[in-house]
């Protein structure tokens, strides 16, 4: 591991965010990222295959929100060369379904409203969950050649493997050395906390499952509690399911080791929506989480930071990496 002792802008975590931020810096600030373990590494929020990109959110702030994010997303497509979104049709079952149709009617988006009926004879493999909300512009991320374009377009040096275990306004203390730096972006993810002074955050360990099964699916978000979602693995019969906000509140410092309760509702989950299929394998991933599940994204203590994403962030990486750059530009 080689550390300068001073940098221009120094990252803390090579997340979604952290890498999207120095993607938006790229070119502008001369940036270092550094990484506790790998890009991409299996404890942290962003690992994994895949991720839902959706314009559907009851609050039609998100939706706007999305709508920008979509905009960023295919500017770094065509500025590097990349198929990162694989445009996939998505259901939206349950009691929050009427309110995310309502936001998107609203905000002038492609929406449809499908009968029991419709839903059967068009999605057959989801008949029998009654009517639905149909989203024909959502899309699967591909999150693990997310990482990949964002780290290698960046233009930023990434150190991996180098903990960071103090940090101020000016200065990040990496084992026994210190950098100087004119601006310090904390996108730490559950591990924030613990570097940012009265972050209120909390982590959760959620689990997903992969199972195996026949034929194209659409993505599908059931609202009914505890709200379900899964999604298609493109290029493979692997399809994902997963509780949102199922797991236990943990230390994130502490061992990922599967919850029995969570693992119990999720194995329900796939007899409910994926009746018959093959379980391949449960994965447990962190949530760094806020109250509201809204995110932070501001200054604080001097510090640009990215955090709380909630679980639900991953598809605005492009458009929150555009504000915290210009929350890094806006301290000169």
């Amino acid at each position: 591991m080689k550390l300068d002792t001073r940098a221009d802008v120094v990252i803390v975590g090579a997340g979604v965010l952290g890498l999207a931020t120095a993607y938006a810096l790229r070119g502008k600030r001369a940036v270092t990222v550094l990484e506790r373990e790998t890009v991409g590494h299996e404890r942290g929020g962003s690992h994994g295959a895949t991720r839902i990109f959706r314009l559907g959110y009851a609050d039609r702030r998100y939706v706007e929100m999305a709508r920008r994010a979509l905009d960023l997303w295919r500017a770094i497509e065509t500025d590097t060369g990349s198929q990162l979104l694989h445009p996939t049709p998505q259901l939206t079952f349950g009691p929050g379904a009427r309110a995310v149709y309502d936001a998107l009617t609203a905000a002038g988006e492609s929406v449809e409203r499908l009968g029991a009926t419709e839903v059967a004879q068009r999605f057959p493999a989801f008949g029998g969950h009654g009517d639905a909300v149909l989203e024909p512009a959502s899309a699967v991320i591909d999150a693990d050649a997310t990482l990949r374009v964002l780290r290698g377009h960046c233009g930023a040096t990434i150190v991996e493997h180098a903990n960071v275990e103090r940090l101020d306004e000016h200065h990040v203390e990496v084992g026994s050395r210190t950098i100087e730096a004119d601006t310090v972006v904390v996108c730490a993810g559950p591990w924030a906390r613990a570097l940012v002074p009265g972050l209120e955050t909390n982590t959760t360990l959620e689990h997903v499952a992969y199972v195996r099964v026949a034929g194209a699916r659409p993505i599908f978000i059931d609202f009914t509690e505890p709200a379900v979602y899964g999604l298609p693995t493109p290029a493979s019969d692997l399809y994902k399911v997963a509780v949102h906000h199922g797991g236990p509140t943990i230390d994130p410092e502490s061992d990922f080791r599967p919850d029995p309760t969570a693992v119990d509702e999720l194995r329900a989950a796939i007899a409910k929506w994926l009746p018959g299929s093959e379980l391949v394998e449960i994965d447990v991933c962190p949530y760094d989480n806020t109250a509201d599940e809204g995110f932070i994204v501001e200054e604080r203590h001097g510090l640009v930071i990215g955090a709380g994403t909630s679980g639900h962030a991953f598809k605005f990486g492009p458009l929150l990496g555009a504000r915290l750059a210009e929350l890094v530009h806006a301290r000169r």
